[in-house]
Order: structure tokens, then C-alpha cells, then sequence
């Protein structure tokens, strides 16, 4: 299948078509890594080649960032804010459980990199409608990195979308985005399939007779990747340093560490974020 115009991307990155990377669809997880996935999770194919010049045309947006309920941008913090982003130290952290003893040791740095970090997003943000969401730490070499700590088991659910509020296929695009730091030693990819909830609803009532009211927020990914298994994924390269905003209730996506050897931590912002230029 064909990427279809939908979920847009954007950037002032001169190689950001460099950054891409396209699949033909979806698989379950296999059982060779040793991780437990929830029933229904599905995973990206691991062929992977860079974008076609039509399918370039597809996804990369020429121009401004415009509607933030169906767009994403990737962008390279300023140097000197880097280099305060550098100063935690988090990217030479070598096991998980080290990340957050390591930001409270450095208590008044953080409270100063805090302050540097809403002087660097309040021009992304018409409304001034943001929070800290939290820093967020994975292992490397992971197919997809989301999961919930359930019975004593991390448990990963694959593609996903996010569902931080309630909401349903209809309204999703109201949920607002979110802002994604790399602070991590290595690339890390975001994964995702550049269509919006009403798309994949469309998609899903077209190959299933499925009615609307049979389709909701809890379900939607199951039913996509069962009935649409062969429609594309992309994954977009985020260097260290670099960041990705994104309305991931409104669309399927995952970070993926395959290949990496280092931990990834990134720090997360929630809310509306509408001007990144």
C-alpha cells in the first residue's frame, strides 16, 4: 500500500529527508527478544529504505508549520541550551536506574535548565498551555520502547496512540501535542504512520464493514493494524539534541531503539504547541 496524504512533516533541517525512513507495514512481535507484549500489539517490519521522491512529496511539507493537530516538526536546540542540556551529564549514564539519582544530585542546575527550557518553548506556544510531563528512560536495541509495569511484568504494547486524555477517533485532534528532547548518546527513532484517527476510522469501516459507533479510542489500533497490516510505517531519525513535536493522540506511533547500545532518555513537554517557527 501507498502513503496516503495525511499526518504532515516538517523541518528546517537541511538533510532532513536523510532522517527518513519508510517499511511496507506491520508484524507482530516475535518472542526471540525475550520481551512480553500485550495481545494485539504489532511492531514495524525491519526493512527499512529511505523515501521515494513521491512519497517525499507525501509526507514533507514544504513551508511553515501550520495545523498542529495533524503535523509534526523536528527541530535542533539552540547551542547554548544544549550545552546546559549536556551539563546533567544524562547522556554518559550507562543503566536506567542512574538517570534520576544523577538529576538529583544536580538539584540547581536542573531548577536553572527549567528556566532555560520554558525561555526555549514559550515562543512554540500561542497559548502558553504547557507543562513538564516528566523524562523518560528506555532501554537500547528495542524494537518499540512503551510499556506499563503490570504483576511484576513490563508489559510493551507496540504502536500505539497515546491517550492522555479521554477522548474519542472523532475528537482526538483536540488532545493537543506534546514537545520530545533527545538527551540521550544515540539516534533514536520515532515510528509512526502518518495518518490521523478519522483516516485510520475511514480505513478500517472500508476493509471491515465495520459500523463508526463499533470503532472507538481503546480499540482503534487493534482493528487498524489487523485490517490495514500493509500500510506503511516511517521512522524519523532524532540525533541527540534534537527534538520532535508531535499530537500523538492523533496518530499510531512508538520511539524505537533497534541497533542502539546506549540508554535513551529524553525530557517531555505536553500541551499546545503551535508556532515552532
Amino acid at each position: 500500500m501507498h502513503l496516503k496524504r495525511g499526518i504532515t512533516l516538517h523541518s528546517e533541517l537541511v538533510d532532513i529527508a536523510e532522517q527518513l525512513y519508510i517499511n511496507n507495514g506491520t508484524i507482530k512481535p516475535g518472542t526471540a527478544s525475550g520481551l512480553y507484549y500485550h495481545p494485539g500489539s504489532v511492531v514495524p517490519k525491519k526493512k527499512w529504505r529511505h523515501l521515494e521522491n513521491a512519497e517525499k512529496k507525501v509526507l514533507i511539507a514544504p513551508g511553515q508549520f501550520s495545523d498542529f493537530r495533524r503535523s509534526i516538526y523536528i527541530g535542533e536546540v539552540p547551542a547554548p541550551l544544549r550545552k546546559s542540556l549536556m551539563s546533567l551529564g544524562l547522556h554518559n549514564c550507562k543503566e536506567i536506574d542512574q538517570v534520576i539519582p544523577e538529576i538529583k544530585k544536580k538539584e540547581r542546575e536542573v531548577k536553572t535548565l527549567s528556566r532555560k527550557l520554558d525561555v526555549f518553548l514559550r515562543p512554540f506556544s500561542s497559548t502558553g498551555s504547557y507543562k513538564f510531563h516528566r523524562i523518560t528512560r528506555a532501554m537500547p536495541n528495542r524494537e518499540t520502547i512503551t510499556c506499563h509495569f503490570i504483576d511484576d511484568r513490563f508489559i510493551y504494547i507496540g504502536l500505539h496512540i497515546d491517550q492522555s486524555r479521554s477522548f474519542t477517533p472523532y475528537t482526538a485532534a483536540n488532545s493537543g501535542n506534546r514537545i520530545s528532547i533527545n538527551m540521550g548518546s544515540e539516534t533514536r527513532y520515532l515510528a509512526f504512520v502518518n495518518l490521523t484517527m478519522i483516516q485510520a476510522v475511514n480505513m478500517i469501516k472500508k476493509r471491515s464493514g465495520l459500523s463508526y459507533t463499533k470503532i472507538d479510542a481503546d480499540h482503534i489500533a487493534e482493528l487498524f493494524f489487523k485490517y490495514c497490516p500493509d500500510y506503511p510505517v516511517v521512522k524519523a531519525g532524532i540525533k541527540p539534541y534534537q527534538y520532535y513535536i508531535a499530537p500523538t493522540d492523533n496518530f499510531f506511533h512508538d520511539a524505537t531503539t533497534l541497533g542502539n547500545s546506549e540508554i535513551d532518555v529524553t525530557t517531555v513537554y505536553t500541551g499546545i504547541f503551535d508556532m515552532p517557527y
